[in-house]
């Protein structure tokens, strides 16, 4: 039988404890993803420069793009486009009657501490700090109650 390493529970990946290969894997996919963008953009980036570059305003090594062209290749999607907007428009114009009928539910009141105290089966004191924590890690008994709660520090270790 082959004995598995036992996971650290929970499996949190902070700032200090993220594998070597996970931050190259991460650094790497974002550069690749970078270099894919400039080379899908690579035309429109060498138009900008030529553009910018003295003589400012003109384009002096490259022709501008026919915008005639570009415009009839980009008429689909701008049909499409006006059509979602359209069919947006039409269902809030009807349903707006609908909306404006819905009475917003009202907030319930908020959960007292001692209430909550009471629902863990705990002491206020012991609550009340919890309810101020960023990052609390609660420890539940044999009972499926909360036996006591480590308020954590964001990167902080488990």
């Amino acid at each position: 039988m082959i004995e598995l390493r036992k996971i650290e529970w929970p499996p949190l990946l902070l700032g200090g404890n993220v594998p070597r290969w996970r931050q190259l894997l991460d650094v790497g996919l974002t550069l690749l993803a970078w270099g894919v963008l400039f080379w899908m953009m690579r035309y429109t980036l060498a138009l900008a420069q030529d553009f910018l570059r003295p003589p400012h305003f003109e384009f002096s090594s490259m022709s501008p793009p026919n915008w005639l062209e570009l415009a009839y290749r980009l008429s689909p999607f701008s049909r499409f486009i006006a059509a979602l907007l359209l069919w947006l428009l039409f269902w809030a114009l009807v349903r707006r009657r609908y909306l404006r009928a819905t009475e917003p539910m009202t907030q319930p009141p908020p959960l007292s501490i001692a209430a909550q105290a009471a629902d863990f089966g705990l002491s206020e004191e012991t609550v009340a700090p919890w309810r101020e924590a960023r990052i609390l890690v609660v420890h539940f008994g044999a009972d499926g109650h909360p036996s006591h709660g480590d308020v954590r520090l964001r990167g902080s270790p488990p």
